[in-house]
């Protein structure tokens, strides 16, 4: 039994490590700009596929799945960069003004950017569960984030952990931190998509 539970350790261990390793190579390969969207959508398909399964997780099984996710991938995540960096300079302009109303503006413009990252992860999510349009896959991602608050906050969490984590132990950067974040995301978001399936099956 306690064999059955290392092993299953070792499995966990060295699936996280190869996502992760996978995901820098395709990045890489991309020119970084162009190979972080279908890398970490790609990350998220190996996962939901293959489980813990590493040996199923190979060279080829990626790169098989980082030209079918090229596009989108690419569609995606520069979407949500863009979002991310026009967010990120406005808030760093509120902060620099001083009075109550730019304190609100400051806060408000904070929780749409840990939104805008959430909704990203969900986006994820679904694109490896649904073949559905951009627009229709966005619209079911903010959808999600509302259901439930608590869900919302779950996710939070476990990203601000993960990113500590890595803030203290910068080798998680080569070896764990970007896998991490999709197998949390797939674990925190796994009730709220779940009911939204059901939704969804409930009107077919």
């Amino acid at each position: 039994m306690a064999s059955t539970g290392i092993q299953r350790l070792f499995y966990v261990i060295w699936t996280i490590i190869k996502l992760n390793l996978y995901f820098l190579l395709f990045s890489l390969m991309g020119g970084v700009v162009f190979g972080i969207g279908p890398a970490f959508q790609t990350m998220n398909d190996l996962l939901t596929e293959q489980g813990i399964n590493y040996q199923e997780i190979t060279f080829k099984r990626f790169l098989s799945g980082w030209k079918k996710n090229f596009k989108r991938g690419n569609l995606h995540f520069s979407l949500f960069a863009a979002l991310t960096f026009v967010l990120a300079y406005n808030l760093y302009l509120a902060a620099q003004i001083q009075g109550l109303l730019w304190m609100i503006i400051t806060f408000l413009l904070f929780f749409v950017l840990l939104l805008v990252g959430v909704l990203f992860l969900y986006t994820t999510q679904y694109e490896t569960s649904y073949d559905i349009s951009t627009g229709n896959l966005l619209k079911l991602a903010f959808i999600s984030v509302f259901l439930n608050f608590g869900v919302f906050l779950k996710v939070l969490f476990g990203v601000v952990s993960i990113f500590v984590l890595t803030w203290y132990f910068k080798g998680l950067m080569l070896f764990a931190t970007c896998s991490l974040l999709v197998i949390w995301s797939g674990y925190a978001t796994k009730d709220n998509r779940q009911l939204v399936d059901k939704k969804l099956n409930s009107y077919e």
